[in-house]
Parts: structure tokens; C-alpha cells; sequence
């Protein structure tokens, strides 16, 4: 099952908003955004993608988003840092 979450963030590049994806409760795919500052994860590309599940991160029913509203942070997340070749 997947489900999509939007919290508040805080990095070394600030405070900003994550963007998650889960897949049966572990992140699959991840968006960061701090102003100008944009990064993401994948399971192929794990440097940002968080490697704690759902449960432990204190995430609930107030953080879920539409699938839609996921996909579109993601692609302008791909525009923004293209991944690497």
C-alpha cells in the first residue's frame, strides 16, 4: 500500500518541506525543499531518502496528500536536480 506525506522539515540547509512517498510503510521516494534548495531520494538514489519506517517518524493522518500532489513535487524535484548519469 502506499501513501504520500507533506511535514515540516529542518536540515542543515535550514527549514523547509518534505515530501514522502511511502510503499508498505518505508520510503520509497523523497523531496526536500528549503527555499531555492531543492534534493530528493529514491530507493536507487538513497542519500536523502529517510531509512526509518512510517511508525517511527511521528507522521499521521494530518500529513497526508493526494498521490497527485506528490508526482507533481517530484517532477519539479527531477527538474531541479536532474539525477545523476
Amino acid at each position: 500500500m502506499k501513501n504520500y506525506i507533506k511535514h515540516n522539515a529542518d536540515s542543515d540547509l535550514g527549514v523547509g518541506m518534505a515530501y514522502m512517498e511511502f510503499t508498505d510503510g518505508w520510503a520509497t521516494r523523497q523531496v526536500e525543499v528549503y527555499g531555492q534548495n531543492w534534493r530528493w531520494g529514491d530507493v536507487k538514489h538513497n542519500l536523502w531518502l529517510a531509512d526509518q519506517p512510517y511508525e517511527r517518524l511521528e507522521l499521521g493522518p494530518e500529513h497526508e496528500i493526494a498521490p497527485e500532489e506528490f508526482e507533481a513535487m517530484w517532477k519539479e524535484a527531477l527538474k531541479q536536480c536532474p539525477p545523476p548519469s
